[in-house]
């Protein structure tokens, strides 16, 4: 009779062998910034907390605890837990409040649960929606909430941003204001009281020096410096190119449609219209320069 045990070198290695136990990290994460002061995060963790100890898992490490968005899985927190729980022999399962805690990609955040059973023998468990992904019906369900959760994400999505049209065509600015303007009713998406701030009379001061004096973007630049007013070429360009300063909107949500404002004037249709004429104008005829120079003889053979 031959000794089976001779073979055992020839066998595959078992690699959930090596993940068993019940040891968790935890994950929390809230969608953005202004959520990041509220008591999700802690009730996140509280509740987490609360289902390892009933259960009898033991926490190795904590991740999250911040603002990250979930519409895609590029997110510093996110995938340095992904690392850690790569690199450590001792993790078991990863838990979150929810699966929308995990992920908000549908699919792509399923397929990396599932990777990283399939791969690492390691389970990611939500604490609020309670399956078993180490079964077929139980990795089925869990795909089918990654699934739903992108799916109001998107329909959040949608409605927000609906929203944000009627805004809009309502003479509102539902997003940041620009530069040289104050919201004095701060944070409110209607009944704003946009005005004109310190910042704005300096942009003021571009405006006219460009329609009366047609004075190029560098000067201006130079002068509001001495002004001890900072700003660089590319954000004065897209100020004298945005007609919320005459106190009209326009905005990519909208194409094709011109609102009129509900916010202050800082310069005339006028004067808004004879600056940009001015740009367009210099823009159809740019500085030629000469390629011989009689100052500079060797100018067409020297280069720096």
């Amino acid at each position: 009779m031959i000794d089976l045990n001779l073979f055992n070198s020839f066998a595959p290695t078992d690699k959930t062998a090596k993940r068993s136990g019940k040891n968790v990290v935890i994950y929390t994460r809230v969608s953005d910034a202004s959520q990041e002061e509220n008591t999700s995060l802690e009730s996140q963790k509280k509740y987490c907390e609360a289902w390892a100890e009933r259960k009898g898992f033991r926490i190795v490490e904590y991740f999250g605890g911040t603002y990250e968005s979930a519409k895609t899985d590029d997110r510093k927190e996110f995938n340095k837990m992904l690392s850690y729980i790569k690199r450590s022999k001792k993790v078991n399962c990863i838990l979150v409040y929810s699966y929308d805690r995990f992920s908000r990609s549908g699919i792509k955040g399923a397929t990396i649960a599932n990777d990283l059973f399939q791969d690492y023998n390691i389970m990611t468990l939500a604490v609020s929606q309670e399956v078993d992904p180490s079964t077929p019906m139980g990795q089925l369900q869990q795909n089918m909430l990654f699934i739903f959760s992108q799916m109001d994400n998107e329909m959040r999505r949608d409605k927000t941003v609906t929203g944000m049209r009627e805004l809009l065509r309502k003479g509102y600015c539902p997003y940041s204001i620009p530069k040289g303007y104050t919201n004095l009713h701060k944070g409110r998406a209607v009944d704003q009281n946009i005005v004109v701030n310190e910042d704005g009379k300096f942009i003021k001061k571009a405006f006219l020096w460009k329609a009366n004096e047609g004075m190029r973007n560098v000067t201006i630049i130079q002068k509001l410096n001495n002004l001890g007013y900072k700003l660089n070429e590319k954000r004065l360009n897209e100020i004298l190119k945005n007609p919320f300063y005459c106190g009209i909107i326009v905005s990519r949500m909208l194409p094709g449609e011109i609102i009129m404002g509900r916010h202050e004037s800082l310069i005339s249709h006028q004067l808004f219209l004879k600056v940009n004429e001015i740009v367009a104008e210099k823009c159809n005829h740019p500085v030629t320069h000469k390629k011989e120079d009689n100052n500079l003889p060797l100018k067409i053979f020297m280069k720096c």
